[in-house]
């Protein structure tokens, strides 16, 4: 399966409105890059995640993109860069008002059609606390 890296998570708030902006490096190989030439395609999943004692819950999911992977010989690495605007209240993921709230993206790529294992396995960002 593709590997994930470089990734980061940037938060930028004005007024109501919080900006979540997801980065990172798709990186897929020979074999990968030659499935593609018998039908197989890769496309991304981004959940971004409230963390709050260690568990991830969802707040919202970017668009599905679909990789432009080439039949080729060697690593192809493909940069994405997805945003979303939200509510800056649709990030409270912490039940007190006024208390930080912990957020980050789980990252995963998808193959189809499927071959074990379907996913890459989770890669996150760093997390960031958006002041509450």
């Amino acid at each position: 399966m593709p590997t994930i890296n470089t990734t980061t998570l940037t938060l930028t708030t004005v007024n109501q409105d919080t900006t979540i902006t997801v980065t990172y490096n798709a990186v897929f190989n020979t074999l990968e890059r030659n499935l593609v030439g018998m039908g197989m395609s890769f496309h991304s999943h981004e959940d971004v995640e409230g963390v709050d004692g260690g568990v991830g819950t969802l707040i919202t999911s970017m668009p599905t993109f679909v990789f432009p992977v080439t039949v080729g010989v060697g690593s192809q690495v493909i940069a994405r860069s997805v945003s979303k605007t939200v509510t800056r209240a649709s990030l409270q993921e912490d039940p007190a008002a006024g208390d930080n709230d912990e957020i980050r993206c789980k990252i995963r790529i998808h193959a189809s059609p499927v071959l074990p294992p379907e996913f890459t396995p989770d890669v996150f960002t760093p997390q960031q606390i958006l002041l509450g």
